[in-house]
């Protein structure tokens, strides 16, 4: 990584974190540093996430620390850099940390998984005992060769025929149980889609039985496109419950246009001439539940979208996400269970071919 030498000071912002209060007071001002004024509204919204991300880590695992932001050239690029620096305990295992749904204190764990997701590159120096720190930098001009991930465009023209579409959706139980606590959504509203999936925590009946009320909800709601009144709603319900993750998108088949938005670990992929990867806020609906990040992406012919569970593994092989495969959507959808679904928890995916 090429960091500037020494960033102009006027370029630079430091924020102590030892508290929820410190974390909220420097997200907030981390979207109006004037260093990030060209940026677009999705960008500091990207990087104020991150700044929540790895600040959220600084109290749960090491109780103060700080988080960093500096306008630089990273790898020859000009970037916008987060550091955080902590003196906490340090990761016993890196590799795993990284991992979707890696968490050692009850929570969904998603905070260097989605920094990874967001940032275009990442590093982590920590010992044992000594405490860690993140330096990560989110690349503000295209990349050749390089995936987007705010507002990427897969298709750059306008679309003159809607999309034709197949779907279809798999829920499989965890192992031993009869019913899951995932639940898949395939809404039809005018020419879009609702989709979505939901995963209670835990599993099992009680599981089920959130995950069935979740669901009425979303299928009688009046305003069905509009993802943060959905997640809002589901946030309400899943109040004084086990708590749930959920992950929702839109696909709007006249302008070719998908709109995601997660909160929890559920993750989202459109496989194509050009990847996208979606990214949910971190937390739980029901119990913490911070701003709701929106992302659009152009579609076109022989896309393949897929929502899945935190059940089904992303690190995982599987040979049946390839863009214009001759597999239905059923098909994909029971492959990529066998394929990829985890022996401890239950596992659901939703899959959307366009034609």
């Amino acid at each position: 990584m090429t960091l500037a030498p020494h960033p102009d000071p006027r370029h630079t912002a430091r924020f102590k974190i030892d508290s929820m209060i410190s974390l909220h007071a420097a997200i907030a001002m981390a979207r109006g540093l004037p260093f990030m004024a060209d940026l677009s509204q999705e960008d500091r919204v990207l990087i104020s996430t991150v700044v929540s991300e790895l600040g959220t880590n600084i109290i749960k695992f090491a109780g103060s620390g700080s988080v960093s932001l500096a306008r630089v050239h990273d790898e020859g690029h000009d970037a916008i850099q987060v550091i955080a620096k902590d003196s906490g305990p340090g990761i016993r295992d890196v590799e795993s940390a990284m991992a979707e749904g890696y968490s050692t204190s009850g929570t969904l764990g998603l905070g260097l998984s989605a920094v990874r997701r967001i940032m275009s590159s990442l590093r982590i120096h920590t010992q044992v005992g000594e405490g860690t720190t993140v330096i990560a930098a989110k690349w503000l001009d295209p990349t050749p060769g390089k995936p987007q991930r705010s507002a990427t465009r897969i298709a750059a023209t306008a679309p003159e025929q809607p999309l034709q579409i197949e779907h279809a959706s798999l829920n499989r139980p965890y192992p031993g149980q009869r019913v899951s606590g995932d639940l898949t959504l395939v809404r039809e509203v005018g020419t879009s889609l609702l989709l979505g999936v939901v995963d209670v925590s835990g599993h099992g009946p009680g599981a089920h039985d959130l995950a069935r009320e979740l669901g009425a909800t979303l299928m009688a709601t009046a305003s069905p496109l509009d993802l943060e009144a959905l997640l809002r709603a589901l946030h309400a319900q899943c109040q004084g419950t086990r708590g749930a993750a959920a992950g929702l998108a839109v696909l709007n088949r006249a302008s070719r246009q998908l709109t995601f938005a997660g909160v929890g670990n559920v993750h989202i992929r459109v496989i194509g001439r050009k990847h996208w990867h979606g990214v949910s806020r971190d937390g739980i609906l029901g119990e913490r539940m911070r701003n709701v990040l929106p992302q659009s992406v152009l579609l076109e012919p022989g896309n393949l979208i897929v929502v899945a569970s935190d059940g089904c593994s992303e690190s995982a092989k599987t040979r049946v996400l390839i863009p214009g495969t001759p597999l239905s959507a059923a098909q994909i959808a029971e492959k990529l269970i066998t394929d990829t679904a985890k022996s401890t928890d239950d596992a659901a995916c939703v899959v959307v071919k366009c034609r």
